[in-house]
C-alpha cells in the first residue's frame, strides 16, 4: 500500500531512524504532539580497530558516516529536548550501543533486570559514559509507566539471550503500539508465548525478523532451553576446553559452570567475567579467576568470593582446566600447552564471519593446534515462530523490521514496510 508522508488528523506519528533491511542498529520514535518516546538506541556498525576517533567531533563524525542517525535533541552535542525519553528493549549493542552519546539530561528507561546488568557492565568498564544511577530508571514488568503527559508504556518479559529483555507496549490517546524487541520461543518459555494474550490486538505491531530469511522459512526449531541444547555437547568434549562467551548472556555462564562441575573440571574466568559470576551469585567451589601476577593494575575489579589462580597454576593443571580466553587475550595461550585442546566459540566476540576479526581468530586456533567447536543458541525465534507471533498478536498493521528480508513476513491484516527518516501518522497507516 502507498502511504503519503504527510501529517494527517492523528496526533501520534512514528519515524524509523535505523533497523530496516538490516539486523544491526534499531531506533524508532513515537511522537504525540511534542512528546517523544524513542525505542532503542542501537549502533548501526562499530568503529573498526585501529581507526582513530576524534574526541572533540566524535558525534558529528559518527553521524557523517552513518553510525549515529540524524536525530535531534537527545545527543550530548544537542540542545536537549526535555520532552524526549529513550527506552531500551535489551542490552545488545545493536539496540543500546549509542547510549554513551546521549545527553545526560535525557531520561533512559529499561527493565529492572536490564538496569542491574547495565550497572555491572559499567563496573567492568564494558559500558562507558552514562551515569546509570542518575540517568537510568529501572521499570518493573507488567506495571504501566507514564513517560510523559500523554504517553505511557508497559514492559513485558520476553525470552532472548540477554538478561532483562522486554517487549514494550506504548499507548497514546489515539494509538496503541507493541514492539516485541528481539524474541525467541522455547518449550518452557511462558513469557514470550503469553505476549499475545497480555499485550495483543494493538493498532501497530513492530516485530523483529532476524531469522525470517529464505533459507529458514521451513525451519521451526523448538528446544526446551539453552542448557538443554548446550549441556550434552559440552559434556561430550574430552579434551581441555578454551572458551569465549558474551558477557550479557548470564544463562550461558551458568550453563558452563554447571557443565564444568559435572566434568569435574576447574573453570577459570577472566577477572571481568568472574566479577559478573560473583555479581549474579553463580560462584562455586570449582570456579576460579585468572590473576596477572606481573601487572596487578590489569585486575580492574574486586572479587571477594572466588579464588584466584595464576597462569603458572593453570599450566601445571592444564588437563583439568576449562579456561576462558577472550579474543583480545588470545596471546596468553602461547604460554600454555593448548595443542589438542578444543576452542569452544560460544557467541563471544568476534561473533561471526561478518566480523573481520573472526578470520583472524580461526588463524590463531589453527596455528596453536586446537580444534574449534561452535556452541551457541540463537537469541531469535525461527521464521515460523515469528509468523505465529505476528498472527497471534492480531495487530491492525504489522511492521516487520530488524532483518535482512522483512518483506517475507506478512501480518494477519495489513503489513507495512516503512522507510528510514519518514514521518508516518499512525492514522494514515490504519486507513491504508
Amino acid at each position: 500500500m502507498m502511504i503519503e508522508n504527510t501529517i494527517e488528523n492523528s496526533a501520534t506519528t512514528i519515524q524509523f531512524y535505523a533497523g530496516l533491511k538490516t539486523i544491526g542498529g534499531t531506533i524508532f520514535e513515537i511522537k504525540y504532539k511534542n512528546e517523544r518516546f524513542i525505542a532503542d538506541f542501537g549502533m548501526v556498525f562499530q568503529n573498526k580497530e585501529g581507526v582513530q576517533v576524534r574526541p572533540q567531533t566524535i558525534i558529528s563524525d559518527l553521524q557523517t558516516i552513518g553510525v549515529i542517525p540524524m536525530i535531534s535533541g537527545v545527543l550530548k552535542t544537542d540542545v536537549v529536548d526535555k520532552n524526549a525519553t529513550i527506552a531500551i528493549s535489551h542490552l545488545h549493542l545493536d539496540h543500546m550501543g549509542l547510549l554513551q552519546y546521549v545527553h545526560p539530561d535525557v531520561p533512559i528507561i529499561m527493565s529492572e533486570e536490564s538496569k542491574t546488568l547495565y550497572e555491572h557492565l559499567h563496573t567492568i568498564e564494558e559500558e562507558p559514559n552514562v551515569n546509570v544511577g542518575q540517568q537510568v530508571k529501572g521499570v518493573p514488568f507488567h506495571q504501566p509507566f507514564k513517560v510523559s503527559e500523554h504517553i505511557k508504556v508497559e514492559f513485558f518479559p520476553v525470552n532472548h539471550d540477554v538478561l532483562g529483555a522486554t517487549a514494550i507496549k506504548i499507548t497514546t490517546p489515539d494509538a496503541t503500539i507493541v514492539y516485541t524487541g528481539d524474541i525467541r520461543l522455547h518449550e518452557t518459555d511462558v513469557d514470550t508465548a503469553n505476549l499475545p494474550n497480555i499485550a495483543g490486538s494493538p493498532d501497530l505491531l513492530i516485530i523483529e525478523t532476524t531469522n525470517v530469511q529464505e533459507e529458514f522459512l521451513d525451519s521451526n526449531p523448538v528446544i526446551q532451553s539453552e542448557a538443554d541444547q548446550l549441556m550434552p555437547a559440552l559434556l561430550e568434549i574430552e579434551s581441555p576446553i578454551i572458551f569465549n562467551i558474551y558477557h550479557r548472556n548470564v544463562k550461558r555462564l551458568e550453563t558452563l559452570i554447571e557443565a564444568a562441575r559435572q566434568k569435574e573440571k576447574l573453570i577459570v574466568f577472566e577477572p571481568e567475567t568472574a566479577y559478573l559470576v560473583q555479581a549474579f551469585n553463580l560462584e562455586a567451589p570449582h570456579v576460579r579467576y585468572l590473576i596477572d601476577e606481573q601487572d596487578a593494575s590489569k585486575n580492574v575489579v574486586q572479587i571477594q568470593r572466588i579464588q584466584p589462580i595464576t597462569l603458572d597454576e593453570v599450566r601445571d593443571n592444564f588437563s583439568s582446566v576449562w579456561l576462558q580466553s577472550s579474543y583480545h587475550h588470545i596471546r596468553t595461550l602461547l604460554e600454555l600447552p593448548v595443542k589438542g585442546a578444543t576452542y569452544v566459540h560460544s557467541n563471544g566476540v568476534p561473533l561471526g564471519s561478518f566480523d573481520p576479526m573472526y578470520a583472524e581468530l580461526l588463524e590463531w586456533i589453527e596455528k596453536l593446534g586446537m580444534k574449534i567447536v561452535v556452541l551457541g543458541v540463537s537469541g531469535h525465534a525461527a521464521a515460523a515462530q515469528i509468523k505465529w507471533m505476528a498472527d497471534a498478536m492480531q495487530a491492525k498493521v504489522t511492521i516487520p523490521l530488524h532483518g535482512f528480508t522483512p518483506e517475507l513476513l506478512t501480518g494477519p491484516y495489513q503489513t507495512f514496510l516503512p522507510e528510514i527518516n519518514k514521518i508516518y501518522p499512525i492514522s494514515s497507516l490504519l486507513k491504508g
